[in-house]
């Protein structure tokens, strides 16, 4: 409870600014440098590296190397320690430049157009096209990248990343874009590498108000890093998932936050983390939210193995998942595997939230889906499902929650199959179905509480309880079905109280309740609205039942049934 009220606190009260204040600056108390002025021509032709490499070399802290119009073509320039690059003509690599095909093995090319290698302080505002890296930064800090156009080769099938960060700490990339870094993914079960933006073992960064997109692989791809965000940008038709944020060994991976993106037709997911450890979740301190995910998880309209839209979150927790809106996705809007402590609120998709394995405590507030799937193996400690519009909630036999929470939700499509372990408690809900089957159909727990609901069920019975379920309680709600209303097994110790039950027509029977064989059946204060001068209230065979009802319309028939007034 302690970890939720601190995410809740974080939500509401910390800015979404990334707070990067302090970094680098294109400097005006330093010297502005171009290079054609020291031999260097922009004329798509003469290798430039030694001419700018010169100027980089021979510059001081705060200087800043100005590359003007025109296409200027290089090899490999090393940036040096507070010297700044901009340009408004293009960086392009010549044809002597080395190329490679990215591996896991080789994740760097010979030739990156600019390399940061154990530099600080760096403003680089730059456009350029490049058959390798951009940039690739190694043991970094404080490098600010601003207003800046990376494309790449959209033919290379293994590409390099468009920037790649390696123990980098205090990176930034500002209002730049980041686009075309290998080829376009055009099978559904497979793709290219070549990713936008790839953070390795980094902390602090910090990617705000860009656009990124058209690479062969993810749009931000994050590994065994801490500290990082994403805001306000727009990540779209990348190969795999817009972001994706996977683990090392090192345990550092926390302290993230991916919001105000949208988060556009990338061929898998909106957002990965994905954790694949035996460990047990892994606290991660992270926010989702104010997200637009539309149509992911889908190459030339044809769906990939992925797909969701906040998130597909796998063996974590401690995440705020809020105010995110998800459209036309593949896969489930939210799908959660083996977590911990979720909490979401006012969310809105017209797809799914799907949860499978164990879960600690997830709860879904004020919120919009078109459905909520337990898949038949989870095992939860909580569920809370509260104040949301849902269609439908799938419970497979045999889950185990430990305490299930649904209060004051309106499902549209209301069928609960309850047979469970655990405890459930349905409260103040507005539940309705239009199709044949059951609103409730209850077959056992270890306690069902059905209290303060509308229940409507237009086709068939609305609540069915089977002799197999012990210790439920139906009180005070106002269920209204065709007959019979509410179907009584043999339930031992079945408490139904105070509700108003009314008889619709088009039934198989003209009756609110019938009890097969009641095992000590309580009837305490129902209102039962049957019909005129038929039996509406109707035991089976013998048994025993303590019984105080108002009978507005329609007759009693106990049969051999042993009664006792209360």
């Amino acid at each position: 409870m302690q970890l939720l009220l601190t995410l809740l606190l974080f939500l509401f009260t910390s800015d979404q600014s990334s707070g990067n204040d302090s970094l680098p600056a294109a400097s005006s108390t330093g010297i502005r440098r171009t290079v054609t002025d020291f031999g260097a021509v922009g004329d798509s032709i003469r290798d430039n590296t030694a001419a700018i490499q010169k100027v980089l070399d021979e510059s001081s802290p705060g200087d800043t190397v100005f590359i003007p119009e025109g296409n200027f073509m290089i090899r490999t320039l090393q940036l040096r320690s507070g010297v700044h690059l901009v340009s408004t003509g293009t960086l392009a690599h010549h044809p002597d430049a080395k190329t490679g095909d990215y591996s896991i093995e080789k994740q760097s090319s010979p030739n990156p157009l600019i390399k940061a290698d154990s530099v600080t302080d760096i403003y680089i505002s730059v456009r350029a096209r490049s058959k390798n890296e951009a940039i690739h930064l190694r043991k970094s800090q404080r490098i600010r990248i601003v207003n800046s156009d990376f494309q790449g080769d959209s033919t290379k099938l293994r590409a390099y990343p468009g920037i790649l960060a390696f123990q980098c700490s205090g990176l930034e990339v500002l209002s730049s874009r980041i686009h075309h870094f290998g080829s376009s993914r055009t099978e559904t079960h497979s793709y290219q590498p070549g990713t936008g933006i790839r953070i390795l073992t980094s902390n602090t960064i910090s990617i705000r108000d860009s656009e990124i997109f058209k690479n062969g692989e993810n749009g931000i791809f994050i590994y065994g890093s801490r500290k990082a965000e994403v805001l306000n940008s727009t990540i779209h038709h990348n190969g795999m998932s817009g972001i994706q944020v996977a683990f090392g060994d090192s345990g550092k991976e926390s302290d993230y936050t991916f919001s105000g993106n949208v988060l556009d037709r990338n061929a898998a997911d909106g957002i990965d983390i994905n954790n694949r450890s035996p460990e047990r979740a892994k606290e991660i301190s992270t926010t989702i939210a104010y997200n637009l995910s539309c149509e992911n998880g889908f190459v030339k309209g044809q769906s990939t193995p992925d797909g969701s839209g906040f998130g597909t979150l796998i063996n974590i927790s401690g995440l705020v998942i809020y105010r995110n809106q998800a459209i036309g996705n593949n896969r489930p809007a939210l799908y959660i595997e083996d977590c911990g402590i979720i909490l979401t609120r006012e969310n809105q998709a017209d797809n799914q939230v799907e949860i499978v394995l164990g879960l600690a405590d997830l709860r879904i507030e004020s919120s919009q889906y078109s459905s909520i799937n337990l898949m038949a193996n989870t095992k939860a400690k909580h569920i809370l499902i509260k104040d949301s519009q849902i269609g439908s909630l799938s419970l497979p036999n045999k889950i185990e929650v430990e305490q299930f929470e649904v209060l004051s939700n309106s499902f549209s499509h209301a069928r609960f199959n309850i047979n469970m372990k655990g405890n459930l408690v349905l409260k103040g809900n507005d539940l309705k179905n239009n199709s044949e089957s059951n609103v409730l159909f209850i077959a056992g727990a270890g306690s069902v509480a059905v209290e303060d609901n509308q229940i409507e069920s237009l086709k068939t019975t609305a609540v069915i309880v089977k002799k197999s379920a012990t210790d439920i309680r139906l009180i005070g709600n106002e269920i209204r079905s065709a007959g019979p209303v509410i179907l009584d097994e043999g339930s031992p110790n079945l408490l139904i109280q105070d509700n108003k039950i009314e008889l619709l027509p088009g039934g198989k029977e003209n009756v609110t309740l019938r009890s097969n064989y009641p095992d000590r059946i309580q009837l305490l204060g129902n209102e039962h609205h049957g019909a005129e001068g038929k039996p509406t209230l109707v035991f089976v065979g013998k048994g025993k039942a303590k019984v105080n009802e108002k009978l507005v319309s329609g007759i009693a028939d106990y049969a051999e049934v042993e009664i006792e007034n209360d």
